[in-house]
């Protein structure tokens, strides 16, 4: 079995979207505690898509001269923003502009140079869905780096770090999503938490009207896990990991792993509007419902 180690690091600029939205603060805030670990910097960007003006826009903002107030607004938001990063760390640098390209325009450029792509996860009503599309999943398949979806955490409490987990299949996305999570566990010192999800459960033994070792078959594939694990650990010593098994439906689990997680790790298999079904499959159910960060690897 091949364990080749799949590079992944994050050298380069985070580049940090901003809409306006309640998301901004904690987008930011997660951004500016991540530079200053990975001691990198922030490029924050709003988005005013010039080929997205429309009336509806000019209505919310309550003026025939929308494309400057929209700008205007724009330059409000990333201000706001810039506050956030330098009250987190005043030394890390950042720079700030206002785009004009559609979500996913906005996305690939930007992945070009970026280390990670972070995008909040909410809606925040009329102007945001006008304005910016609102389509994580545009965003998340025109990338070409790997993106942070931003979702608060329900447990922030701060009491314990929590892990950096990651959902393994064996999958050369998933090769991507386990060396990627083991940088971000470096960066972040955080404990690793590797997840496969197995394609039967225990339950399903009805189904076939015969007798499975249950045990010794989640044994075999925690094994298979943590050969696939230990081929990081020479370049990352200081990750400590658990390796787990478990049934049940892939994005169930992690859904629920994530609610213990402080960044969840999946790897996406395309880019495209033909794959996005396959993203959708797993990866897409926790881009909008997972309950802590989700980092889509591509």
């Amino acid at each position: 079995m091949d364990h080749t180690i799949a590079a992944t690091t994050f050298d380069g600029p985070l580049a940090v979207v901003v809409d306006g939205s309640p998301t901004d603060k904690g987008v930011a805030e997660w951004a500016a505690h991540f530079a200053r670990a990975a001691s990198t910097s922030v490029h924050l960007v709003h988005g005013a898509p010039k080929d997205e003006w429309s009336a509806a826009v000019a209505a919310e903002l309550n003026t025939t001269d929308f494309p400057t107030r929209l700008r205007q607004e724009g330059e409000g938001v990333l201000a706001r923003a810039v506050d956030v990063v330098h009250g987190v760390d005043p030394h890390v640098t950042v720079e700030s502009e206002v785009s004009e390209l559609s979500a996913a325009g906005m996305a690939k450029a930007l992945s070009a140079d970026a280390a990670m792509l972070v995008v909040g996860a909410c809606e925040s009503g009329p102007l945001r869905d006008i304005v910016f599309g609102y389509s994580t999943t545009a965003i998340v398949n025109a990338a070409t780096c790997p993106v942070l979806v931003w979702h608060e955490r329900r447990d922030d409490s701060g009491a314990e770090p929590a892990p950096v987990a990651v959902g393994v299949d064996g999958s050369e996305p998933s090769k991507r999503a386990l060396s990627a999570a083991f940088e971000l566990a470096s960066i972040l010192g955080a404990e690793l938490l590797a997840v496969h999800v197995g394609a039967v459960h225990e339950t399903d033994q009805l189904d076939y009207g015969t007798s499975v070792d249950w045990k010794h078959l989640r044994e075999a594939e925690r094994k298979w896990l943590q050969a696939n694990v230990d081929t990081y650990r020479d370049k990352y010593p200081s990750v400590p990991v658990r390796a787990v098994s478990v049934g049940a439906s892939a994005a169930h689990e992690l859904r629920s792993i994530s609610a213990t997680s402080q960044v969840l790790v999946v790897g996406s298999r395309g880019r495209n509007r033909f794959t996005a079904a396959i993203l959708g499959s797993v990866s897409q159910n926790l881009v909008h419902h997972a309950e802590c960060p989700v980092l889509v690897v591509h």
